[in-house]
């Protein structure tokens, strides 16, 4: 095009003239050529023909340029006319693109707003088959008390067929629907003020029976944040209710006969003790025989097996009386501070007897300067008795029974017994530990026991404040830690002065 090798030849037409002639640039340049050639032409036809003719007049002699003016006049007539002509097709080329890119716009905004509004419909679909099929009750509640919507699930669990009889029946509008109104009130102006939170509340349903749910909800506010309505979810919780409402019961009662059983024993044992001491007393007299020679030997052996039995059956009520008042909690611990060293060579002079007939090697380790222990000695003593008897009593022939006294990092007391006999499974640990608990092996039924041993052992120490662990696997032996507060372990500077 015209317009464009004219730009190439360095110069630029201005925008609007661009605009204007565009497309019909070289349309104009050319009338405008055809029309100044053929005014040029016809000007010279006519001056040469003026010039050929000898005589004319001054005034025929100015024809030729009267033509020249007219045919330029009108040829610029003819090319701003074609110009105005193009500009209003430029104009009207504009228009018409302007109102199509307009009518695309309006075209995408209409496809836009419908995918919006499409998208709206299946999201508030979704929103109401959410509600109506949620496994928990929906609703929202009007400050008033009025309950605008609520889903089947909710309705249901309040003892309506349909959300609508809900809805027309209003209870909690009518203050028929919360059992305690005070907590109601409560929770709302909780809500109210911000607070978005749960509770569990009892509420009545359509025939009055009573129903616990979990609830939640929240404030939900308009765009002047004024107070539109409560949105809460309710989940039915009765039979959990029910559940641990029964559980506590049952623990009270049996806590309640388990306070019972070791009071019964406690006050059993301290009957049974009375009259034991008379047989134990007359048999060891017979056994002894302090008045003289009974005459027969066999009943001197018959009244030995009654001492026995007797000292048997002693030890066993004394276990049975310490564990029923340590389960009472009516086991007071009479302190002192004593000397540990002590109290294990008294044990130790105990039990060397029956360790030595068991054939076993006894082993006692403890460091110079032991510090004391400010505890029971009565029973740290039947601590360490009940632990070194079992240690023996299940520990073969030919093994070895230890016991390790020592402070830790901590300035905990422990002591360590360890023995290589039968031992036990980790499974069987907790039986051993429970009361009467018995585990089976060839040397447990050699040597029946009552089964309260451990358990005692555990309790006395747990009196005290401390932990007893005990390790054991079979076949290679059980090792039992006594560990006792260091608040009750006396070094020799927190000795008072003499």
């Amino acid at each position: 095009m015209l317009a464009n090798k004219i730009e190439k030849r360095g110069f630029r037409l201005p925008s609007a003239t661009a605009r204007i002639f565009g497309e019909g640039f070289d349309i104009l340049f050319a009338v405008t050529a055809i029309g100044i050639a053929v005014t040029l032409l016809v000007f010279y036809l006519m001056r040469s023909i003026m010039e050929v003719m000898a005589q004319v007049s001054p005034v025929a002699m100015m024809m030729p340029y009267f033509e020249l003016i007219s045919g330029l006049s009108l040829t610029l007539a003819l090319v701003k006319y074609l110009r105005l002509g193009h500009l209003r097709n430029a104009e009207a080329a504009a228009m018409t693109l302007s109102l199509r890119r307009a009518n695309e716009e309006l075209n995408r905004k209409f496809a836009d707003e419908e995918r919006m509004a499409r998208a709206l419909r299946e999201s508030e679909q979704k929103y109401r088959a959410i509600f109506e099929n949620a496994g928990t009750g929906i609703c929202q509640i009007a400050p008033s008390g009025e309950w605008l919507s609520a889903n089947r699930t909710l309705a249901q669990m309040l003892g309506y067929d349909h959300p609508q009889d809900l809805l027309r029946d209003q209870p909690d509008l009518h203050g028929k629907l919360f059992v305690d109104g005070r907590r109601r009130n409560e929770w709302f102006a909780g809500l109210q003020a911000g607070n978005s939170g749960s509770t569990e509340v009892e509420l009545y349903t359509k025939t009055r029976r009573t129903v616990w749910v979990a609830t939640s909800g929240h404030a939900v506010r308009g765009n002047r944040d004024e107070l539109a309505y409560f949105e809460c979810t309710m989940y039915d919780i009765t039979e959990r209710r029910n559940a641990e409402l029964a559980l506590i019961q049952a623990k009270e009662q049996a806590d309640f006969a388990n306070r019972s059983k070791s009071e019964f024993l406690a006050n059993m044992s301290h009957e049974l003790r009375t009259p034991l001491n008379a047989i134990i007393g007359f048999s060891e007299i017979i056994k002894e025989q302090m008045f003289g020679p009974v005459g027969q030997a066999q009943y001197v052996e018959y009244a030995r097996d009654i001492y026995d039995s007797g000292e048997l059956l002693l030890s066993l009520i004394n276990d049975i009386l310490d564990m029923s008042k340590i389960e009472a909690g009516k086991r007071a611990l009479a302190e002192t501070v004593f000397d540990v060293e002590r109290v294990v060579q008294s044990v130790v002079r105990l039990v060397a007897s029956r360790a030595k007939l068991g054939k076993l090697k006894l082993n006692i380790r403890m460091p110079r300067d032991f510090p004391e222990l400010r505890g029971e000695e009565r029973a740290i003593k039947q601590i360490l008795t009940n632990l070194l008897t079992n240690a023996i009593k299940f520990t073969p022939e030919g093994g070895s029974v230890s016991l390790d006294a020592h402070l830790d990092e901590f300035g905990r007391m422990g002591i360590t017994i360890k023995d290589t006999g039968v031992g036990m499974t980790p499974e069987d640990i907790p039986l051993a530990l429970a009361p009467f608990g018995q585990i089976e092996s060839a040397l447990s039924r050699k040597n029946q026991g009552t089964g309260l041993g451990l358990p005692l052992t555990k309790a006395l120490v747990e009196l005290h404040g401390g932990v007893l662990d005990l390790q054991s696997a079979p076949g290679i032996g059980t090792t039992v830690t006594v560990v006792l507060p260091a608040d009750r372990v006396v070094t020799p500077s927190a000795k008072s002065p003499a």
